[in-house]
């Protein structure tokens, strides 16, 4: 049996390109078109104050990051669904810090802030 080839009176890069075009990269990160409810508040703040892109490490200790997201309980295990989120979410990383778990903060990491 044979089989039928349909040749195309385009060339090979119109193919090429439109493949392109169409399945952008795996890895890309876009901004979600719905973000949850209950992050819509914190995410919007940290807009405001950071410039939120892929690859961006964020280090600030609890005290200053409650001010920015507010949380009924007073811990950092209360923003591990919020850091989850960002990461998998924009590619950002998310590290708070306590007095009681202060850890060595890297100083070759920039934080771009508006």
């Amino acid at each position: 049996m044979k089989a039928n080839i349909i040749l195309s009176g385009k060339n090979d890069s119109f193919i090429l390109d439109r493949q392109v075009r169409d399945c952008p990269d795996v890895n890309e990160k876009t901004v979600p078109q719905r973000i949850p409810r209950r992050y819509r508040e914190d995410i919007k703040r940290l807009q405001e104050r950071y410039d939120l892109h892929e690859g961006l490490v964020i280090n600030v200790s609890l005290k200053e990051f409650r001010g920015i997201c507010e949380r009924d309980y007073p811990k950092i295990e209360a923003y591990l669904g919020l850091r989850k989120y960002l990461l998998r979410t924009f590619g950002v990383t998310l590290n708070i810090h306590s007095q009681k778990t202060k850890g060595s903060s890297d100083k070759n990491t920039a934080i771009t802030q508006k």
